[in-house]
This record gives C-alpha cells, sequence and structure tokens, in this order.
C-alpha cells in the first residue's frame, strides 16, 4: 500500500476510534509507528491524540524488544537540539510504558527527568496522570513534583500536575488545588473522546469534587 492511502487508513482508523484496525495495519505493513508518530504535531485535533494512544498499544502488540526501540527512538528526537524535537515524544513514551509496565517501567525516571524543559513538561504530567489510573505506585513517587509544578506559568502543566493527584486519588494538596479553581487560564483537554479547550479552574474544581468537595 503507498504511503499516502497508508496514512489515510490510519486516520480514518483513528477518527473512529478503531485501535484494532491500526494494530492489524501494523501486522501487515511496516512504518506504521512512523506514520502514528507524523500524525501527533497538532495537539487540537483529535487525531493526534489517537494517534499518541495507538503508538502505545501497536509498541504492546509488536513486542517488548520493538517497544524498546521506539521508546529509546523517542527519547533520541527530545535529546535532539536539531530544532526536529516531536512535541509529544512524552505522551507517546507515557502510553508505551502504560501499556506494557512490566517491561517499561524503569524508563519512567528518565522520562520524568525531562519536566524541566518547558515543551515537555505537560506532556509528562499528562503521562503520569494517565499512569497512575493503572499503575499508581509508578505515580507516587512523583506526587511532590506535581505539587510543585502548580505554580508553573504553563496553564497545561498546571492542569495535569492536578490531574496526577486526581487520578492518584490523592488529596494531600487539596488546599493547594483549590487556590487554582478559579484560574481562568485554558488549555487543550483531551478527555479520552473528545479535544476542548477548557480551563485549570474547571479541572481544579473536578478534582476537589472527586476528593469530596474539599476547597482548602
Amino acid at each position: 500500500m503507498e504511503k499516502s492511502l497508508l496514512k489515510d487508513a490510519i486516520k480514518k482508523y483513528l477518527l473512529a476510534g478503531d485501535y484494532s484496525g491500526v494494530v492489524e495495519l501494523g501486522r501487515k505493513h511496516k512504518g506504521i509507528l512512523r506514520q502514528l508518530i507524523s500524525l501527533t504535531y497538532d495537539k487540537g485535533e483529535l487525531v493526534c491524540w489517537r494517534a499518541i494512544e495507538a503508538v502505545g498499544l501497536l509498541s504492546a502488540d509488536m513486542g517488548q524488544a520493538a517497544g524498546l526501540d521506539a521508546i529509546d527512538r523517542l527519547f533520541v528526537m527530545m535529546r535532539d537540539e536539531s530544532g526536529g524535537n516531536p512535541w509529544s515524544a512524552p505522551e507517546m513514551i507515557g502510553e508505551i510504558i502504560k501499556c506494557d509496565p512490566s517491561a517499561f517501567s524503569h524508563l519512567l525516571p528518565v522520562l520524568v527527568s525531562f519536566r524541566e524543559e518547558v515543551m515537555f513538561a505537560p506532556g509528562i504530567f499528562y503521562a503520569l496522570a494517565r499512569l497512575a489510573l493503572s499503575r499508581p505506585e509508578l505515580v507516587l513517587p512523583y506526587r511532590e513534583a506535581a505539587f510543585l509544578s502548580l505554580r508553573s506559568g504553563d496553564p497545561a502543566v498546571r492542569a495535569n500536575a492536578i490531574l496526577v493527584m486526581k487520578n492518584l486519588g490523592d488529596d494531600t494538596y487539596a488546599s493547594s488545588i483549590a487556590a487554582l479553581a478559579d484560574d481562568g487560564a485554558r488549555f487543550v483537554y483531551y478527555d479520552g473522546k473528545t479535544v476542548s479547550n477548557v480551563s485549570v479552574g474547571e479541572i481544579a474544581r473536578q478534582t476537589l469534587e472527586s476528593f469530596g468537595g474539599q476547597r482548602g
């Protein structure tokens, strides 16, 4: 299948939420992972977030060696100073770890070590929030890092740091989250189904409600 037709087929599956279709394409055609990565640059598009999820699922289907190769490739891109850094690399690495934590959780500290880099911080806390839902014990060591990031100048970092605590079910810093309940700064938010622009305050209030309505 020609690359352009293959990419169109991937997009069709992603927009339909048919991840099994993407995985099946990956079994039949080489280069699907590269195609998925190429779709992860525009965070305002649903296909971007679906492609990020598909990277994890496809890597898991391909096996641990392929998953490790993909993570290594993404880390190389993150360290690349030529300007070719993929903005969604942290999210993709997070999805690969999430889909096979027994094989890749040892690489989570490496991912988190990039959190001081402005372009990667939102994705790192997004990845931690996602992982917290299924393997909270892996994310607990980064709870304080999330707390410190509530003061970030980037609304996506603040919101994703809140989501780390929400998904951990950890109200330790509820009062600090409550202080952001009226934060009107907006960011691109993917809830697993749709992409929208929401405020940090909305995320803070939802999180407080999940804690039982605490406001500090």
